[in-house]
């Protein structure tokens, strides 16, 4: 019921965001009809007036002249507001397809931030393609991309402010509203963002050094415009000759021209900006509308949005850019500096605001970021059936883990399977049937784990766990150029896991299919002493196996291993699966079964 009211609503939303699409459609069309039908008007009656001499006319084509210059804003307003329904439209269908499998073609997974060394985040599929990253990140910026994908790979503790990034995650579940317009102006910020870079503008800014107008220019920027325009005020009273203000400008030009180094070197941080500025004031400004209970988002709000906050600064900066835009007309360039020294009289606004704003504003990057992953986390929330996680620390060195009817959140909603377990430190076997269900169910608990971790709500209706490290072994690849075969891949695996073990604090080790590069014989003697010696109270160690000879197996301490499996069933002689996962061992093998399938003809 809550996945069907939650599609409802972004349905409902997209409905009427499109009618708001078709309204701005029209009234664009219609403000561009006039704008040709007033200059053209206006342009014709001006011009019929003054070769004429009628007064009239002129009069009219200048009215109309006036009402095209209107029509003009008009049509940039009306402009910047399709832009805006545009990308709100884009986020909440974004949402939508999220309920079923349209997410998959969303073309950011963060591949791009994957190295060979994050095994967990690949295994579980929590980075890459058809991944955890591709289904709830809502990043548009670099910086927020980047953290999405350093969270989800599980490599630093989160346990200490877990709680608190828990509660802000809870209340942004329910901002629909925040959530949309949120993504929305970062899309915006993406769209228009060329060659800007977050982190060296950011290093810029902090930089107290760079950015400073010399002294001999400052004296410039002051007197020698100042001498310009008295010269000009002399001339027109029939003071001087023209000669004088002429040399003053070619002098200021000479000088616009010579030292075009200094003011390049200040201006240019601040026009890479300016192409992506309107997309973080528009970011900001949606922050700054909303009002937070959680002291998180709160403290986040506060830290941009606040007196001589990153929010104001980049609203003063974004003048000032509209301002150096003038420079992208030689003509009234040429001017502006030969009269003023414009370049310089930038140069120095720039210095004074960065002066000002600078140390403010280069940590909203951050913040905008931190915002961008909290409403990510949040997406699960939204867009599957979901319940709070309750982690612990393992305070008397024994680890547990309990789920009730958790889910993997990367199959389709109406064809997933839940499953409830209770798991405690030491050895937990998994056996079963080809295709019925193990490998799933380890990555089921992985992702999970993972997203309880990042403060994130969990597939289930109960989930309680304590705070582990976790590590996988599953998709095992050879490395032909390192010489290194699959099965020495694996034991290099699983090593990590033994070397972690002698830390002695708490962690989870999935592994799938333990050794299956090898022979039987030498599987089942090294998978026996590699699992006896991971388990304990304080490591959970869960194998899943086609050996029923590990089903023996106990840990160090003398404990047995626990139990579980997953079996097929037959229906009409057709081979199914219940994906149910059962008490005790596996009784039933069903390779033959599926070989028969893929048409092999195969003897009982």
């Amino acid at each position: 019921m809550y996945m069907e009211r939650e599609f409802n609503h972004y349905t409902t939303k997209k409905a009427r965001l499109e009618e708001d699409k078709r309204k701005l459609e029209r009234s664009f069309s219609y403000i561009s009809t006039m704008r040709v039908i007033t200059f053209t008007l206006g342009a014709g009656l001006t011009i019929i007036g003054l070769a004429d001499n009628k007064s009239v006319a002129l009069a009219a084509g200048v009215l109309f002249l006036v009402l095209f210059f209107v029509f003009v804003i008009k049509h940039g307003t009306v402009y910047r507001k399709q832009q805006w329904t545009n990308n709100r439209l884009k986020s909440v269908e974004r949402y939508i397809g999220r309920f079923n499998e349209e997410w998959r073609s969303y073309g950011d997974t963060g591949e791009d931030f994957i190295c060979k060394e994050d095994t967990v985040a690949c295994d579980v599929d929590l980075i890459g393609a058809n991944s955890l990253y591709q289904l709830i990140s809502v990043c548009h910026t670099d910086t927020g991309r980047a953290l999405l994908a350093e969270e989800l790979k599980l490599k630093k503790d989160m346990a200490d402010n877990m709680e608190e990034r828990r509660l802000a995650v809870r209340e942004l579940v329910e901002m629909h509203d925040f959530a949309i317009e949120f993504e929305a102006a970062g899309m915006q910020q993406k769209e228009n963002k060329r060659l800007f870079d977050a982190l060296n503008f950011s290093e810029y800014c902090r930089d107290k050094d760079a950015g400073i107008v010399p002294k001999w220019a400052r004296v410039f920027c002051i007197c020698l415009p100042l001498m310009e325009i008295v010269l000009l005020v002399l001339w027109l009273c029939g003071a001087v000759h023209y000669g004088y203000p002429l040399v003053g400008f070619i002098v200021n030009l000479a000088i616009t021209w010579v030292t075009k180094t200094v003011t390049d070197r200040i201006m240019s941080p601040f026009y890479h900006m300016s192409n992506s500025i309107d997309g973080y004031i528009k970011m900001l400004d949606v922050m700054g509308k909303y009002s937070f209970e959680a002291s998180l988002l709160k403290e986040l709000k506060d830290s941009v949005c606040g007196q001589n906050g990153a929010l104001q600064g980049f609203k003063k900066l974004g003048k000032i850019m509209q301002a150096y835009n003038v420079s992208f007309n030689p003509l009234v360039h040429q001017l502006l500096s030969g009269f003023i020294l414009w370049d310089y009289q930038l140069a120095v606004i720039i210095s004074k605001w960065k002066r000002q704003y600078g140390e403010n504003s280069c940590g909203c990057f951050d913040v905008i970021a931190k915002v961008e992953l909290l409403l990510s986390l949040a997406v699960i929330g939204k867009v599957r059936n979901t319940c709070e996680a309750h982690v612990e620390r393992c305070m008397d060195g024994k680890v547990a883990f309990y789920g009730e009817n958790i889910y993997h959140p990367l199959i389709k909603p109406e064809t997933v399977v839940a499953n409830s377990v209770s798991l405690n430190g030491g050895v937990t076997i998994i056996t079963g049937s080809n295709m019925s269900g193990k490998t799933t169910f380890l990555r089921t608990i992985a992702i999970n784990l993972a997203l309880a971790y990042v403060g994130a709500p969990v597939c289930g209706e109960k989930f309680k766990t304590s705070y582990m490290k976790m590590f996988t072994s599953m998709r095992i690849t050879d490395d032909v150029a390192g010489g290194i075969s699959t099965f020495y891949a694996e034991i290099l695996r699983i090593k990590s896991m033994a070397d972690y073990r002698k830390n002695n604090v708490p962690m989870i080790c999935l592994i799938d299919e333990i050794f299956k590069g090898t022979n039987s014989a030498d599987r089942i003697v090294g998978a026996t002493e590699v699992i006896r010696g991971l388990g304990t109270d304080n490591c959970m160690t869960i194998v899943s196996t086609h050996d029923f000879e590990l089903c023996e197996i106990r840990d160090k301490s003398g404990k047995e291993a626990v139990n579980y499996h997953f079996e097929e069933y037959y229906k009409e002689d057709t081979l199914k699966f219940d994906y149910m996962i059962k008490n005790g061992r596996c009784t039933t093998t069903n390779a033959r079964a599926i070989l028969r399938m893929a048409g092999f003809d195969v003897k009982n």
